[in-house]
């Protein structure tokens, strides 16, 4: 018996050699470490199309029991012994077939003779016949088929060479993950050397066949078979688009160091010329970071050279203090038009450059910042671009007076704005104030009261007028809630939630002061209860008023989830708003916008959400927003989104992903702006995924800057399950 449990301990690394190679390398065979693992079943020919065949780490063996069954056993300590008859071993998960036994106790050989047989959690296989070595841990099996539990993944070899305990040698093999006689892509490859001591596997004479067509060939080319990195090309990436032509990249990956890496790829666009693309990763116990380029020393369309650049960097130097760096600069405006993927990069106005220190303490939170701006919107004027801020330094204060439920509070900032047109200087915000805070199951109450000063040292040079303008201004508010809820008799909860706002700020003449920073926030609901109407510290607006609101939710019962929830609200104003923005005239309407938000879980597959702003004095809307979501039983998606605000925007957004059977899917994206008459995006594709292989194609036209001018582009992606997926990715339509 102790031969034969030596027997199960060292052959089961022979065994689980494919599983080794199947499961340890990321370039040949994906896996999702999501998937539950399945026992053994060679039958399933076609897993769940979402998932991937997981492998399971092998558990602990050592010092599991071994149980051998057997017609007949005869052994000796000095003479060669055998097991024959139907033998079967068995420890833990492992199970092995065969008919007969030998093996050598002074020699230390095991010689199977005849067909066996072998599976764990991990894989399976068939050999024709083996022989096992102990005594320098070498070993040949012939005659070979392996494949994956509980996946479709298979392949054979007319022999395997296990040498010295530290490689493996393949011979004459191939893979694949489709089912059947004729797969539909398979993998073959002269042979194969396992490097287990190095991580590492090298492949000769390798050939992919699609279809029967030769898609790819590769006399020799190296692969990580563990976790280690390795250094080497990555599959090529490729597009097409109606101003850069046909793309083809080549990407190299660097394995630097162990906390080091970086990504190079040459990129070639037929209508520009060449580009290289780069990014570089660090990553320490205390530190991130990451380097990322562009650069085209010729672009043919413009006959200029291009690039982009953004550094980013992050340090935890302690648990409460942190860093972040980040550089971003490209060569010209029409950067991001001309490369950009989406409309979120082709319309960007600006770049932002910044350096952030900041610490959090268990009533404070500090932060030190600079930064600066890359503009690239040409509409901006060089009067209305953002300053630079150097440096900005805030601190905020919430601090509990003792047990009396009263607190102190305390926003404070100083800041230095630097720009080559119009005003610069200093700023110094300073704003304590003392709350009472009281919250019950019924209901809650917070009065507030402070005083704001705002005080300014602006450069000689910048402003004829006063160089240290000032502002102090009080600031009361009281806000307070009510909580009614109840049980219904289907168990569902009900609650209903009227809450009043009174904010009162007495006017100030604010007119002598720069505006730096400052733009009046889009009003919405939570401006319902907020101290003050604008964003940044130049102004601060008066007030004498009220507002009301009420929220109405209906919660499920067992589950807790919300079904559906209603807030309406309305702010009531009792003296005019004087203070406002440069050329605005003062405000004298009584009341705000009504406003109304609504959500509704009407299934647990379909949600939808409404908003609405309705000004009563010129009886119109203002802003209006309408919403739904529908998730299906077999994958169905469709999304509609509606924006529409008065003078501004006027827009829709569908989009959808629909499968028309098991095999094939249609996915369409339509944003329409009415206001500009005019197609935003525009996308339709198509996918086709089998048990082994899926491929996507999608058109896509999309505005790519202010001019009008579209960009189209073409995404091809073919994905081999199990092994790789070339072509260039579409844009991702749903994010959740």
């Amino acid at each position: 018996m102790p031969l034969i449990q030596l027997l199960i301990r060292r052959s089961s690394t022979a065994f689980a050699l494919c599983a080794c190679l199947l499961s340890a390398s990321p370039v040949l065979f994906a896996q999702d470490s999501s998937t539950v693992y399945v026992p053994v079943n060679r039958a399933i020919s076609c897993p769940d199309s979402n998932l991937g065949p997981a492998i399971p780490p092998a558990p602990d063996r050592s010092r599991a029991a071994v149980v051998v069954y057997a017609k007949s056993l005869d052994a000796g300590k000095t003479r060669e012994g055998s097991a024959s008859g139907e033998v079967e071993l068995f420890r833990l998960d492992q199970h092995m077939r065969t008919e007969r036994i030998l093996f050598d106790p002074v020699e230390e050989t095991v010689v199977l003779p005849g067909p066996l047989s072998y599976e764990d959690q991990q894989v399976w296989l068939n050999a024709g016949e083996g022989r096992y070595d102990f005594t320098d841990d070498s070993g040949r099996f012939s005659l070979i088929d392996y494949g994956l539990a509980g996946s479709s993944a298979n392949g054979s070899a007319e022999y395997v060479e296990l040498i010295g305990g530290h490689t493996s040698e393949l011979h004459k093999l191939d893979y694949t993950s489709c089912p059947g006689e004729q797969p539909d892509w398979q993998l073959y490859a002269r042979e194969l050397e396992l490097k287990h001591e190095d991580g590492r596997g090298v492949a000769r004479g390798a050939k992919l066949i699609f279809k029967g067509v030769p898609i790819l060939y590769a006399p020799y080319f190296t692969f990580p078979i563990d976790d280690r990195r390795k250094s080497g090309f990555l599959y090529p990436n490729f597009g097409q688009t109606s101003d850069s032509g046909l793309e083809i990249g080549a990407p190299w990956y660097w394995n630097i160091a162990p906390n080091q890496d970086a990504t190079l790829e040459p990129r070639y666009f037929s209508k520009r010329g060449f580009m290289l693309t780069g990014e570089y990763r660090l990553l320490t116990r205390r530190t991130n970071g990451s380097v990322e380029f562009d650069y085209m020393p010729d672009d043919r369309v413009v006959d200029d050279n291009r690039f982009r650049y953004l550094v980013e960097h992050n340090a935890y130097p302690t648990r409460r203090w942190n860093s972040r760096i980040i550089v971003h600069r490209v060569s010209d405006n029409r950067y991001f038009q001309d490369f950009g993927t989406k409309l979120a990069e082709t319309s960007l106005q600006f770049l932002r450059s910044s350096g952030t220190l900041t610490g959090v303490g268990r009533y404070w939170d500090f932060e030190l910042m600079i930064d600066d701006f890359q503009i690239l919107d040409e509409s901006i004027t060089p009067q209305n671009q953002p300053y630079r801020r150097l440096p900005r330094l805030g601190y905020r204060l919430d601090r509990p007076l003792g047990q009396t439920g009263l607190f102190f509070g305390l926003n404070s900032e100083l800041v230095y704005f630097d720009r080559d047109i119009g005003a610069t200087g200093a700023r110094f915000d300073l704003y304590p104030n003392i709350y009472w805070s009281r919250y019950t199951s019924w209901g809650f109450i917070k009065p507030s009261v402070g005083m704001r000063y705002t005080g300014y040292d602006l450069d000689s040079g910048s402003t004829s007028g006063n160089k240290s303008p000032s502002r102090s201004t009080a600031i009361a508010s009281l806000d307070a809630g009510l909580i009614f809820d109840r049980t219904s008799a289907s168990g569902d909860v009900q609650t209903i939630q009227p809450r009043l706002f009174y904010l009162y700020v007495p006017y100030e003449d604010q007119t002598d002061l720069p505006n730096f920073d400052t733009g009046e926030f889009t009003f919405g609901y939570s401006q319902l209860f907020n101290t003050n109407r604008f964003a940044g510290s130049d102004r601060q607006g008066d007030a004498n008023q009220l507002s009301l609101a009420v929220t109405a939710r209906h919660m499920d019962g067992v589950s807790g989830a919300e079904l559906w929830s209603l807030s309406l609200g309305q702010i009531f104003y009792f003296d005019d708003r004087r203070v406002q923005l440069e050329g605005t005239p003062s405000a004298q309407e009584n009341a705000s916008p009504f406003l109304g938000e609504f959500t509704w879980h009407l299934w647990s597959r379909f949600s939808l959400v409404a908003g609405m702003q309705w000004n009563w004095d010129q009886r119109e809307l203002d802003v209006g927003t309408l919403g739904f979501n529908y998730r299906g039983k077999k994958g169905e998606r469709l999304r509609f989104e509606y924006r529409y605000r008065r003078d501004r925007v006027d827009q829709f957004d569908l989009r959808a992903f629909w499968p028309i059977n098991e095999r094939w899917r249609v996915l369409s994206r339509v944003n329409y702006s009415f206001a500009d008459s005019d197609m935003l995006e525009i996308q339709g594709g198509v996918e086709y995924e089998s048990c082994c292989w899926a491929i996507r194609a999608v058109v896509r036209r999309y505005l790519k800057n202010r001019d009008g001018d579209y960009r189209d582009s073409i995404y091809l992606e073919l994905n081999l399950k199990g092994l790789t997926s070339v072509g260039n990715k579409s844009q991702q339509l749903f994010r959740d």
